[in-house]
């Protein structure tokens, strides 16, 4: 398995005043999110109900909700497992992604509030706090957010769950990826065309979005004799 670059990241999840179900949940979905638990790995109701110090009960709701996020697969007896990267599988949910966002986009302009563009730009000024507080995870929230609250403008209800699922197996494959070399300031300001073209038109937005996801991963520091991923 090829090495990855280190995360930036705060250690600990703030998780003070969360009821016990929410705070595992989010230790989870923090841990595959970073790739602490790494994809395939088998995951026991029991070995994380003495690790996190709660019941069985409140694990297995955790592991349900991921389940809805895409972050874990469950098989019965089989067990559970955390949902593999797949390079293939990966290249077919970001071209969902970008058809999704750009379809979005096309009506998103037209139900632009003064309210919804300043949660948007203050999403973007969290992303920029994030950067400078170094924290990936923190990141992948506002991140997902940011699109997320661009996306929930175009009125497409059912397909938001899709959508919310791609994005958040986007970041996973961009940590995993180990030519990915972009700084965090440099995530946070690539979304400000994003808010520029919100501004435009439809065609406009959609056009720096299919920019924005064709770009994810950044390679662009990686020397060219750097020897490929092995095949899994």
């Amino acid at each position: 398995m090829n090495p990855r670059p280190a995360l930036h990241r705060t250690e600990t999840p703030k998780l003070a005043g969360m009821r016990p179900r929410e705070a595992v949940y989010a230790t989870l979905k923090r841990r595959i999110l970073l790739n602490d638990l790494e994809p395939g790995a088998a995951l026991t109701e029991l070995g994380l109900a003495q690790e996190l110090m709660c019941s069985q009960g409140t694990v297995r709701e955790a592991l349900l909700r991921l389940q809805e996020d895409g972050l874990v697969l469950r098989a019965g007896h089989r067990g559970t497992t955390v949902t593999p990267l797949d390079p293939e599988e990966a290249d077919e949910i970001l071209a969902l992604r970008r058809r999704l966002e750009r379809r979005g986009a096309l009506r998103a302009v037209s139900s632009l509030t003064p309210a919804s563009m300043k949660e948007v730009l203050a999403l973007q000024q969290g992303m920029d706090q994030a950067a400078i507080a170094n924290d990936t995870y923190l990141m992948i929230e506002l991140d997902t957010a940011f699109h997320m609250a661009i996306f929930r403008l175009a009125g497409l209800r059912a397909l938001e769950q899709i959508l919310l699922r791609c994005i958040l197996h986007s970041h996973r494959q961009k940590l995993w990826e180990p030519r990915h070399k972009r700084p965090l300031d440099k995530t946070a300001q690539r979304h400000r065309p994003i808010i520029d073209a919100l501004g435009k038109s439809g065609e406009d937005l959609a056009a720096a979005l299919a920019h924005h996801i064709d770009t994810i991963v950044d390679v662009a520091h990686q020397p060219e004799t750097a020897p490929k991923q092995q095949e899994q």
